[in-house]
């Protein structure tokens, strides 16, 4: 493989035939092991103090790092077939060994939750805009390790980042924002998949969808009674027309055949989808922010 290539070019050469399925997953595992060395490097250290610079500066250069594989991620998350899901899963399983554990500053280490994170995004927005739910499904189903044991990637990432949602009110523009991780991947990944998948007016609707399916899917293997409430929540909480109201009406026309639900989304029951979407639905209604 040409390493002066980028990994986004190489995965969309190759995902377009399944013969090529190891060629695929060899570029995204290299790039994947590049990226999982700098994150260990003494500039990414989860020991000492932080500051509110520090935190900025992270962020920003883990976006640019994980730029291409984001990028490689909606390809194979857009046109990737089933044969081709261990290396739609791989960058964020990988990304994802030992986040969270051992000693050092706690917001660091919830910071190393955040690569796999993103990730989940950029192929997870990718599957939702081209009705791939079975892909979308195998992303959040992904199983990582954590401390406690194997989880799905879906609740793992999610917990381990949770105490630091609110800090991303720190980066530029941010501050006032009622979700500000929300917004910052909202923000971060619309060039980046416009530039891929030409998305267009799509983008919104797809990212708000991914959203609210990844929240009811945590909402289901958590079992917490608790979900990440991103920007369709402000959407949502101003009327009947936002996109919770809009998915919960689909997802109740079509029953059984909705095809999230048919996909394996609340292990496949009506019955407890319609619980969490109320759920979420409560959650942003009593909510003081919107």
């Amino acid at each position: 493989m040409d390493e002066t290539v980028t990994v986004a070019a190489n995965a969309r050469k190759y995902v377009s035939d399944d013969r090529w399925r190891l060629r695929l997953f060899e570029c995204i595992a290299a790039e994947t092991r590049r990226i999982a060395a700098i994150l260990k490097e003494p500039h990414f250290s989860v020991q000492g103090s932080s500051s509110d610079d520090e935190f900025r500066q992270r962020v920003s250069a883990i976006d640019q790092l994980l730029s291409d594989l984001c990028r490689a991620e909606a390809i194979v998350g857009r046109w990737g077939t089933p044969a081709m899901r261990d290396s739609l899963t791989l960058g964020p399983k990988r990304l994802s060994d030992g986040a969270g554990e051992g000693g050092g500053n706690t917001g660091w280490l919830a910071l190393q939750w955040y690569p796999a994170l993103l990730l989940s995004y950029a192929g997870g927005i990718a599957a939702v805009a081209s009705e791939s739910y079975d892909t979308l499904l195998a992303l959040m189903h992904a199983r990582v390790g954590t401390r406690s044991g194997s989880a799905r990637l879906v609740a793992a990432a999610t917990t381990g980042i949770d105490d630091l949602r609110q800090s991303f009110k720190l980066l530029p523009g941010l501050e006032q924002k009622f979700v500000p991780l929300s917004e910052h991947l909202y923000e971060t990944l619309k060039p980046i998949l416009e530039e891929t998948l030409f998305l267009g007016s799509d983008y919104d609707r797809a990212f708000d969808v991914f959203e609210i399916l990844y929240a009811v899917e945590f909402s289901h293997q958590s079992g917490r009674g608790w979900a990440p409430v991103g920007r369709f929540g402000w959407k949502s909480g101003r009327g009947e027309s936002g996109p919770l109201q809009q998915l919960t009406k689909d997802a109740t026309a079509a029953s059984g055949r909705w095809p999230p639900l048919a996909a394996g989304l609340c292990g496949g029951s009506h019955e407890k989808l319609d619980e969490h979407l109320k759920g979420l639905a409560t959650a942003i209604a009593r909510s003081e922010r919107w």
